[in-house]
């Protein structure tokens, strides 16, 4: 499950992610309209993790991210104009302002999150892609979708191994301490 207190209105988000639980229930167009919410969403929390790592290699990847985002979401206003022209998104759901990456588990935090949203989206797209005329295009969609989880997963894990690293690093140089008589 998502964190809530990642975003700045909370109950805007439950409400999303409680109409996207079960898209079955939705017509296509009303789901549509919920994904582009969503995908603005996601594209948001990753402005938050590029604004908050510092300047290099996390930053530089994030800005990558974030406009490969914006072009899908971009992407789907154009499809939402083409295939569903009564659908407008209700609101856009922005995260907090207040909430920043300052620690290694506030990252990865972010990142989960991010993948739990995106996995949402996925599984929307899916749905979509089943019983749409328009199968190709979401089919396309839930392929981009998927390449980001992929992402995101690696990030996990290249971060998850540099943590670790860094506490077996700490550990040996407790050991190391202990035996030159310094604690």
């Amino acid at each position: 499950m998502v964190d809530l207190d990642m975003f700045s209105e909370p109950e805007e988000v439950r409400r999303l992610l409680k109409e996207l639980e079960d898209v079955s229930k939705l017509p296509p167009e009303e789901v549509f309209a919920y994904l582009i919410e969503l995908s603005e969403a996601i594209l948001s929390l990753y402005i938050v993790i590029r604004d908050s790592l510092p300047r290099g290699y996390g930053r530089v990847k994030f800005s990558r991210f974030v406009e490969k985002k914006r072009r899908q979401v971009e992407n789907m206003h154009y499809l939402a104009r083409e295939i569903y022209p009564e659908v407008r998104p209700e609101k856009k759901v922005k995260f907090s302002t207040s909430f920043s990456i300052e620690t290694v588990g506030d990252y990865l935090k972010a990142l989960r999150n991010a993948i739990y949203l995106e996995s949402l989206s996925l599984r929307a797209f899916r749905y979509l892609a089943k019983f749409s005329a328009e199968r190709l295009l979401f089919n396309d969609l839930a392929g981009e979708i998927e390449n980001n989880i992929k992402e995101l997963r690696e990030e996990i894990g290249k971060v998850e191994s540099i943590e670790e690293k860094l506490r077996l690093s700490e550990f040996i140089k407790e050991l190391v301490g202990d035996r030159d008589g310094r604690v």
